[in-house]
């Protein structure tokens, strides 16, 4: 199973953007390191939020994750 994240960065991820969409295999968690873009490059997560939706959203059946990452 893969969790679809959202990344937020301080800098550049991928085409010059400091946010982009991943597919994670595991749920990352501050203090934890991943590699994401171009591979010789390690990030830090400094925090991470859950965003649950109410009955009435459209992806009420989904929890959103939000990572904001540096590079480590």
């Amino acid at each position: 199973m893969a969790y679809k994240t959202q990344l937020n960065a301080n800098v550049p991820i991928q085409n010059g953007s400091g946010q982009v969409i991943v597919e994670l295999p595991t749920v990352l968690h501050a203090g934890d390191y991943l590699m994401v873009g171009d591979t010789k490059t390690r990030w830090l997560v400094k925090n991470s939020t859950y965003i649950i939706h109410d009955e009435f959203h459209p992806k009420k059946e989904y929890v959103d994750l939000v990572l904001d990452i540096e590079k480590a």
